[in-house]
C-alpha cells in the first residue's frame, strides 16, 4: 500500500514539474540588463567579501530575484548574487535579515516581503559580496 502512495506521489510530482517547465524558463527572475545599468558608474574591484558591516550599508536595492546591491557610505558597492533564486525578491523589492554581531554575511539568509509588510514565505540564502567601487570622473 505504503509503495503504491509513493508511486502516485512521484508520479504526481513527475507531472506537475513537467507541466510548469515551460513557465520557470520564461520567468526567471534575472534582469541582467537592470543590473548593468545599475552598475554602469561602478567598476569591479576583484575584491570579495564573506561580511559586510552594517555600520558602513547605506542602503541596498534588490535588483531581480537574484541580485541585491548594498551601497556603502563613501564610493563602493558590493553585489551579492544569491545562491539560488529568491521568489519576488525583484517584484517586491523589499527584504529583511537578522545578524548577529552587526554584521551581514553570506551565510544570512533574507525574507521578501510584500507591499502591505507582509511575509511572502521562505527564506533567502545569500552569498559572498563582490566588491565594486565609483568609476572616477573623466577629466576633461
Amino acid at each position: 500500500m505504503l509503495k503504491k502512495i509513493l508511486t502516485s506521489v512521484t508520479s504526481l510530482a513527475f507531472v506537475l514539474s513537467a507541466t510548469f517547465t515551460p513557465i520557470s524558463l520564461y520567468a526567471s527572475g534575472k534582469d541582467e540588463a537592470g543590473l548593468e545599468k545599475a552598475l554602469m558608474s561602478y567598476e569591479k574591484t576583484g575584491k570579495i567579501e564573506k561580511c559586510l558591516s552594517l555600520r558602513n550599508v547605506d542602503t541596498s536595492r534588490a535588483i531581480d530575484d537574484y541580485n541585491i546591491l548594498f551601497f556603502m557610505k563613501g564610493k563602493k558597492v558590493y553585489l551579492n548574487t544569491l545562491k539560488h533564486r529568491c521568489s519576488r525578491l525583484g517584484s517586491e523589492g523589499t527584504f529583511s535579515y537578522n545578524v548577529s554581531h552587526f554584521q551581514l554575511c553570506d551565510y544570512d539568509v533574507i525574507s521578501v516581503f510584500d507591499a502591505h509588510g507582509s511575509a511572502t514565505g521562505g527564506f533567502c540564502g545569500l552569498s559572498k559580496f563582490v566588491e565594486y567601487e565609483k568609476k572616477p570622473k573623466p577629466s576633461n
